[in-house]
C-alpha cells in the first residue's frame, strides 16, 4: 500500500481509541487531536529527535524536538505514572483521587445525561453512598450518645467514628459535584478557580485525613476489645474511658500534623495541552518516598490491627475456656465454635473492615497507572470501596453487638414515644 493512502486508517484507529494520544509507523509520526482525528507528519527513524537541552524533562523522561538544530517545539515523553509539560507530576493507583480517575472520562460544558456513562455510574454510586451513609451515621451518632453506650471506651471511640464518618459522607459527595461543575462553564473565572481551589486545597486533603481518623478509630476498638477480653472481670472501665478520651484527640491531631507537609505542597496545575486542571503535588524524590509510606502506613497499620484483632480474641478466649474445663477434658475444636459464637459480635466487626478494606488495598497494588481507560472500572472500584466502612458504621458496629443493639431499640422507643406525645398535644389544639 502506499505510504499516503494508510493515513485514512489511521484517523479511523484515532476515532476507536479515544485514549490513544499518539502513535508511529515506519513513514508517520501521528498525533489524536482532541476531536480523535489523525494529524500526521513524515517520520524519518535515522534523524536525531533528541533534545539539545538535557534538562528540560524532569524525572528521567525523554525529551524530543522537531528540529535537530532549530526546535520549535519540545515534547517530554513521561515514564509511567509522571504527566505535566515537563513530567513534573506523579500519579499512582495507590491513593488515587477522583480527579486523577475521572479527569480523562468528564466533558466540559456537557451536562450529567449526556456524559460518559462512567461519569453517570459515579454520579449515581456517590448519591446512594452519601444517603445510605448519612442516615447510619445519624443514627450511630444517636446510639453512641446515650450514656449507656459509653459506659466503656469502645463507645467513645464509636461516637468520634460516627462524627468523622458523617464528615467523610458529605465531604465525599462534596469532591464529586466540585470536580463535575469545574468542567462546566456556568462560572465566571475567578469564581471557577475558587472551585478548583476549594477542591484541591480544603476538600481532598480533609477527606484523606478523615479516612484515615476513621481507620484508627476502628483501630483503637479492636485494640480495646482485645484488652477487655484478655483482663475479664479485672478490666477497668473507667481507665478506658480516660484512654479513650485522650487516645481520640492524639489520632487526630497526629494525622493531622503527618498529612501537613503534603497539604502544603498541593496546587491546582492547569495542562495547557489537554485543557484540564489537576490537584497535584510537585515530587521531589523525598516527597515521593513519604507520601507512599504514609499511604502504606495508614493502610496496613489499621488493617493488621483489626486481623490480629479477631485472631487474638478468638485465640484468648478459646485458651481460657480451655483451661477452666480443663477436668472435663473437652475437645479444643468444640471450645474454639464455642467461644466464636460467644464473641461473635467482637469478632464479626473487624472481619467486615477487613473484607471492606483489601479489594481497595489489592486493586491499588495490582493496577498501574491509571491513565489508560480500560483499567478505569477497577480504579472507581476501588475507590468507592474505601468509603464503604464509613458510610456503614451502623451495620458494622452497632447490628452486630447485643449492647448497642438494645441502646438502639430504646432509642426507637424513646422516638416512638416522643412522635406519639406530639400527635396527641397536636390532637388536643
Amino acid at each position: 500500500m502506499v505510504p499516503y493512502r494508510r493515513i485514512i486508517f489511521f484517523h479511523i484507529l484515532c476515532h476507536t481509541r479515544t485514549d490513544l494520544i499518539c502513535f508511529i509507523d515506519p513513514a508517520y509520526l501521528c498525533l489524536c487531536t482532541n476531536d480523535h482525528h489523525a494529524n500526521c507528519m513524515e517520520f524519518k527513524r535515522d534523524r536525531n529527535f533528541q533534545c539539545s537541552l538535557t534538562k528540560h524533562c524532569a524525572n528521567g523522561a525523554q525529551c524530543v524536538q522537531d528540529h535537530p538544530i532549530c526546535p520549535s517545539t519540545r515534547i517530554c515523553i513521561c515514564p509511567a505514572c509522571f504527566f505535566g509539560n515537563e513530567c513534573q507530576f506523579y500519579t499512582k493507583g495507590l491513593g488515587s483521587t477522583l480527579d486523577e480517575i475521572l479527569g480523562y472520562e468528564l466533558k466540559r460544558n456537557t451536562i450529567l445525561s449526556k456524559q460518559p456513562i462512567t461519569v453517570k455510574v459515579s454520579a449515581a454510586i456517590t448519591m446512594i453512598i452519601f444517603a445510605v451513609g448519612i442516615i447510619n451515621c445519624i443514627l450511630s451518632i444517636m446510639v453512641f450518645r446515650r450514656q449507656a453506650s459509653q459506659k466503656v471506651g469502645c463507645g467513645i471511640y464509636l461516637l468520634a467514628a460516627s462524627y468523622t464518618s458523617l464528615m467523610i459522607m458529605i465531604l465525599f459527595t462534596l469532591k464529586f459535584w466540585l470536580l463535575f461543575f469545574s468542567y462546566q462553564l456556568i462560572f465566571e473565572h475567578h469564581n471557577l478557580q475558587a472551585i478548583l481551589l476549594t477542591n484541591c486545597r480544603i476538600v481532598e486533603p480533609l477527606l484523606k485525613v478523615l479516612l484515615n481518623i476513621d481507620k484508627w478509630l476502628n483501630a483503637c476498638v479492636s485494640i480495646e476489645r482485645i484488652v477487655s477480653v484478655q483482663q475479664g472481670i479485672s478490666f477497668n472501665a473507667e481507665k478506658s474511658k480516660t484512654i479513650a478520651k485522650y487516645a481520640v484527640i492524639m489520632v487526630f491531631l497526629s494525622n493531622f500534623g503527618v498529612y501537613a507537609l503534603q497539604i502544603i505542597e498541593l496546587h491546582v496545575f492547569t495542562d495547557s495541552i489537554e485543557e484540564r486542571s489537576w490537584c497535584v503535588i510537585t515530587y521531589s524524590s523525598f516527597m515521593q518516598t513519604y507520601s507512599f509510606t504514609l499511604i502504606m502506613f495508614h493502610y496496613i497499620g489499621p488493617l493488621a490491627t483489626n486481623v490480629i484483632s479477631a485472631i487474638t480474641i478468638i485465640i484468648i478466649t478459646t485458651r481460657q475456656r480451655y483451661r477452666t474445663a480443663a477436668k472435663s477434658n473437652p475437645r479444643f475444636k468444640d471450645l474454639l465454635k464455642l467461644k466464636i459464637k460467644h464473641y461473635k459480635h467482637l469478632i464479626i466487626s473487624p472481619i467486615i473492615i477487613i473484607i471492606l478494606t483489601l479489594p481497595h488495598l489489592i486493586i491499588s497494588f495490582i493496577l498501574n497507572c491509571n491513565k489508560s481507560s480500560h483499567l478505569l472500572w477497577f480504579y472507581l472500584s476501588g475507590y468507592f470501596l474505601s468509603f464503604i466502612p464509613s458510610a456503614f458504621i451502623f451495620q458494622i458496629f452497632i447490628l452486630p453487638a447485643p449492647v448497642y443493639r438494645e441502646e438502639f431499640r430504646k432509642l426507637k422507643s424513646h422516638i416512638r414515644r416522643r412522635f406519639h406525645i406530639l400527635k396527641l398535644n397536636a390532637s388536643a389544639l
